[in-house]
């Protein structure tokens, strides 16, 4: 009776589904708490500053293909990683966006990501232990900006303060001479600096005086086309994982091998036959001639290299013709032949003909039948000789 394969497949169906769930849950997704991207819905990212300008009429991108500028009004850089930080050329880049008049917000937790910034703007930057900050002096939208937050309460890690400039750093918030959030002209344009990337954060935005600060600090961009820097929150082309080896990284690998180990497991605790089923035999039978036969003969008929079968006639046919004349038939095929001149010239030309043939087909891939045609012969040169009273 054959068991039924509903229940097998289903099960398999609803394990691969429960692992699936398990993998998309478990798995590094958007949600990530410290992912800085604005794709990012968790409480680091910047998806809510991203989606709330554009609720505001901004005309907002993301810019995640090369560090390229063009037909934007305002950056936007929230916590540069270190695994791509800010490099020369991008500095290059951003000062030619800031002297045509561009403006920048850049905001860090670790001033190390953005030193090719810093550096040449002869900016420096020190931790302080300031919880929140408050505007230091006013400054155009400065009347709505209350207390902001530098930091949840689970938060590690200290915000910073900047100094130098070589005169042209504008304090806008913080204590006196340590400003955590400051501007700094280059050129035309405006370059602001955050201590901190919590206040554009999903979880900083919504608190305090976070959001009047963005928006006092968007209110006189030339435009309103703001760039989200994305570039800056991958890593460097080359260095990582890409295609299917970075798919089956961490769960989502894990859930693909419980699920082969789930299928095979059912497999073997199903019993399922992966053939067709053999003939029940006593084991204890011994097989006859006839079965052996059989068997051989199968195999052979499945094989597709016969050619040994072709040598098998021209041996036996020298056996045989060799037990009728008492020639040795260990003598070499051409010797054989000539030893069998002094009892017929023709017959012993014929013979020489077959041996040669039947080594020709012994070293190729003959068909059935070639070799059907071959053992006609050799049968009745055989017979020919009077070898066949001998067999």
């Amino acid at each position: 009776m054959r068991r039924p394969l509903l229940t097998p497949i289903a099960i398999v169906v609803a394990v691969l589904a429960v692992l699936t769930a398990v993998a998309l849950i478990a798995g590094p997704a958007g949600g990530s708490d410290q992912d800085p991207s604005s794709t990012a819905s968790g409480r680091a990212g910047t998806l809510a500053l991203y989606d709330w300008l554009a609720d505001l009429g901004y005309g907002v991108h993301r810019i995640d293909t090369g560090f390229d500028l063009s037909g934007t009004d305002v950056l936007i850089s929230a916590d540069p990683l270190a695994v791509n930080p800010y490099s020369a050329a991008d500095f290059t880049t951003l000062r030619a966006f800031l002297a045509g008049g561009g403006e920048a917000i850049l905001a860090v937790s670790d001033p190390a990501t953005v030193q090719a910034v810093l550096q040449p703007l002869g900016v420096s930057a020190s931790p302080t232990g300031a919880s929140s900050v408050s505007p230091s002096q006013p400054f155009p939208g400065s009347s709505g900006v209350g207390p902001v937050p530098l930091g949840s309460s689970g938060q590690t890690g200290p915000a910073w303060s900047f100094s130098g400039g070589r005169g042209r750093l504008v304090p806008l918030l913080g204590g006196p001479g340590a400003p955590v959030v400051a501007v700094i002209r280059v050129g035309a344009g405006r370059l602001y600096l955050l201590g901190s990337e919590y206040p554009l954060s999903n979880e900083g935005l919504r608190r305090g005086g976070s959001a009047p600060l963005v928006a006092s600090l968007l209110r006189g961009a030339r435009g309103r086309s703001v760039g989200f820097d994305e570039v800056h929150h991958q890593p460097p082309v080359g260095s990582g994982d890409y295609g299917l080896s970075a798919v089956f990284q961490g769960p989502l690998l894990g859930a693909a091998l419980l699920a082969v180990l789930v299928v095979l497991g059912l497999l073997l605790t199903g019993g399922r036959r992966l053939g067709r089923p053999l003939p029940r035999r006593d084991p204890s039978r011994v097989p006859s001639v006839l079965e052996h036969i059989g068997a051989v003969g199968h195999l052979l008929a499945r094989s597709r290299d016969r050619g040994d079968l072709a040598g098998r006639y021209a041996e036996e046919l020298k056996l045989r013709v060799g037990r009728a004349t008492g020639v040795d038939p260990r003598l070499p095929d051409p010797d054989f032949a000539a030893a069998l001149s002094g009892f017929d010239e023709d017959r012993a030309r014929q013979t020489a003909s077959l041996l040669g043939r039947a080594r020709r087909l012994a070293a190729a891939h003959p068909g059935e039948e070639a070799l059907l045609a071959l053992a006609r012969e050799v049968d009745a040169l055989e017979a020919s000789f009077g070898a066949a009273a001998l067999r």
